[in-house]
């Protein structure tokens, strides 16, 4: 009886105890959030903003897709090749909320170590950012979306939202919840391509190490109600673990940039972090501030990109 009033109320009472699992932390974040948006991308020179709400929906849709189409299961795999990008972060929560590990593969890698990259983690459920690259994947998957177009024995992105949305009935939705409730700490979460010594490896974080490093990143500055994180380049672990990151604390918005534009976009925007190459850190560094701004808001270049932790390991 407690915990349904507590489900009525919008709260649990395992919400008091420290959350194991980037699930937990998502379906938090969803039932409790302070902010306009949680994502933001430029569309057409402007910036888009997402709300919790349509992000929740999407990350249950995509989720209920795979588990129809593709009958995705705990401990299985969904592949994404993409660059940091709105449908990554879905794909991710959507794959990991239930109980599966998502990959994330450098769109820009060479055909032949794409094939190589596919191989070594034997996704049930495939994204592509091109549905180009399908001839190029191999065919031991059971699912195929693709986000430009739609690929032959495949689907557009477009289309799973929508068979995803026709399966988003209130008892489903629980279902994904409950599921999502019941991912183990210990469950393989983010898993990376390394390509080492002529060969192409897929290492993971499980979901302990990954909340870890999300509770980390805002250690040092808590985050507060109006704060950026912005993000662009490639779809690193760092990258991923920052996106995450805001979007569980229930207050920031993430920023997703634009390669080449990623110094006006941070003057704009003044986030609290940014995730970018070491070259584009440089450039800011270096740059003048904008004729208008007398004093940039402080962020700081997270670590990560260089396969180093945040504060806490460092301090040791």
């Amino acid at each position: 009886m407690a915990e349904d009033e507590g489900v009525a109320r919008g709260t649990r009472e395992s919400d008091t105890q420290p959350a194991q699992t980037l699930a937990t932390l998502f379906l938090r974040a969803m039932r409790k959030h302070d902010r306009a948006a949680v994502l933001l991308h430029r569309e057409n020179s402007r910036w888009r903003e997402t709300p919790d709400w349509r992000f929740e929906r999407h990350v249950i849709r995509l989720a209920l897709f795979f588990r129809d189409r593709a009958v995705l299961l705990p401990g299985e795999r969904v592949a994404i090749v993409s660059s940091p990008r709105p449908e990554l972060a879905v794909t991710e929560l959507a794959a990991i909320s239930q109980g599966a590990a998502c990959v994330v593969i450098d769109s820009a890698l060479p055909a032949e170590q794409l094939s190589l990259a596919m191989a070594a983690v034997n996704p049930a459920a495939i994204v592509l950012d091109k549905a180009a690259s399908a001839e190029r994947i191999g065919s031991g998957h059971r699912l195929l979306v693709a986000l430009d177009a739609k690929p032959r024995d495949g689907w557009v992105w477009t289309e799973a939202l929508d068979l995803g949305g026709t399966l988003d009935t209130p008892e489903r939705a629980q279902s994904f919840r409950a599921r999502a409730r019941e991912v183990p700490a210990s469950a393989a979460a983010l898993g990376s391509i390394i390509a080492r010594d002529g060969a192409v490896q897929c290492q993971f974080v499980d979901h302990v190490e990954a909340v870890r490093r999300v509770e980390t990143l805002w250690a040092d500055r808590p985050a507060a109600k109006g704060d950026v994180i912005y993000v662009a380049g490639t779809a690193t672990l760092g990258a991923r673990i920052a996106l995450l990151a805001g979007v569980a604390d229930g207050l920031t918005r993430c920023a997703i940039g634009t390669p080449g534009s990623e110094h006006s976009e941070i003057a704009e925007l003044q986030p609290k972090r940014v995730v970018v190459s070491e070259e584009v850190q440089r450039e800011v560094r270096q740059a003048p501030p904008p004729a208008n701004q007398q004093q940039a808001a402080p962020w700081r270049i997270l670590d990560w990109l260089r396969g180093r932790r945040e504060v806490a390991q460092r301090k040791q």
